[in-house]
């Protein structure tokens, strides 16, 4: 049986020195492993195809008793790991808080504790763009639920 672990790890070492960079690794009933996989631009496919066929090989025997599903996380997932967060940085993004309330903004920054947000406020006059905050405002992560990507048509 393949492990999230083994997977991981041959990932590791085929994404080193690339701009690409995992972003999940979920084993699932009936052997089915899903893998996440991004890029600081858009992830081609030929590039996932490529990264199935490394863990496949480096996996051996043990990979032929399993499903591998590579993709990118679509936009409207929440972020996993830091470096989508700084992919993101300068894009509007929705922000889901623990408490329940949903904020929409700008992403401006983001470490470790905190995520920097210029909040978005609908126009009053109907076909006007949405305002952004002066000021950006600092939501600590143990304080968000999700962050998701938002599309924004003009």
């Amino acid at each position: 049986m393949v492990t999230a672990e083994q997977v991981r790890q041959s990932l590791e070492r085929h994404l080193e020195g690339t701009t690409h960079f995992l972003v999940d690794v979920d084993v699932r009933p009936g052997g089915k492993v899903v893998v996440e996989v991004d890029n600081d631009r858009a992830i081609t496919l030929q590039e996932l195809a490529d990264l199935n066929k490394a863990v496949r090989t480096d996996l051996g025997e043990a990979a032929d008793d399993c499903e591998l599903q590579f993709s990118s996380p679509g936009m409207g997932r929440p972020f996993k790991v830091m470096r989508q967060y700084q992919k993101h940085t300068g894009r509007i993004v929705q922000v889901q808080l623990a408490d329940g309330r949903t904020l929409e903004g700008r992403l401006e920054s983001a470490d470790a504790q905190h995520l920097g947000l210029r909040i978005q406020h609908p126009s009053k006059v109907k076909g006007r763009m949405p305002k952004l905050d002066e000021e950006i405002t600092s939501i600590p992560f143990d304080g968000i639920k999700s962050t998701k990507a938002t599309i924004t048509f003009n």
